[in-house]
């Protein structure tokens, strides 16, 4: 069976510069995005790195469970096997605790929490128990530490967090390697939310945090990386 690694949110930003570094390191991989055009555009940046390794894209909202069982089917029917899954969609929000609304919750906690579940659920449900799957879930040093103005954006990463050290508890001893990552802010169109204006001048560059990420995954030998955490310099 073939081995892909999987990247949510993979069209653009820390996703498609991880997708950039697994292809160049000769790893097929498989993108999965809401917009068409811009996980085209990945696919042909991407195409251009590497002649050898496939790439793949998929329209699938991951908070949409029906999306996610069709990634899943789309695996099964090409007889691929997860090898690497980075769970790295997600969305931001910024406002004070008292104007959370259903619908704020709700968009926040879609790609942030429910989505890196029900994607995570998929992939252990379909993936041999044989094979080797690491599982990395890219979350933010918001999971660590409650910030203002950030009340349900941490909410959604606490829980993140919270769900990564129960399945990690609950896969040891088998074949699943889970790895946490909490990065700091990047300088991506996550931080291009309506209404809201974020100085990100001094943030990391996400092609140098992905620089961090992929080489600590891909070890092998006797080293286990189990948590990253990546901050800018002050």
């Amino acid at each position: 069976m073939k081995k892909i690694s999987v990247i949510s949110g993979g069209a653009s930003g820390l996703g498609l510069a991880i997708a950039e570094l697994l292809v160049k390191s000769g790893k097929d991989v498989l993108i999965l995005g809401r917009d068409n055009d811009k996980l085209n555009r990945a696919a042909k940046r991407l195409s251009r790195i590497s002649v050898t390794a496939h790439v793949s894209t998929l329209v699938c909202n991951i908070g949409k469970e029906s999306d996610v069982r069709m990634t899943g089917k789309f695996l099964k029917d090409h007889k691929i096997v997860t090898e690497y899954l980075f769970n790295n969609a997600g969305r931001g929000l910024f406002s004070g605790a008292g104007t959370s609304t259903s619908e704020m919750i709700n968009d926040v906690f879609e790609p942030n929490l429910k989505g890196l579940i029900l994607l995570t659920s998929e992939i252990l449900r379909i993936t041999p128990e044989k094979e080797d799957l690491t599982i990395i879930n890219i979350m933010s040093t918001s999971s660590l530490s409650g910030r203002d103005q950030e009340t349900i954006y941490c909410a959604a990463k606490w829980g993140a967090r919270g769900y990564t050290e129960a399945l990690r508890t609950e896969l040891k001893g088998t074949k699943r390697n889970i790895i946490a990552v909490y990065p700091g802010g990047m300088k991506t169109d996550f931080w291009k939310v309506p209404g809201q204006n974020r100085d990100i001048s001094g943030f990391m560059d996400p092609k140098e945090v992905a620089e961090i990420i992929v080489p600590a995954v891909l070890v092998k030998d006797k080293l286990l990386v189990t948590d990253i955490t990546i901050n800018r310099k002050k």
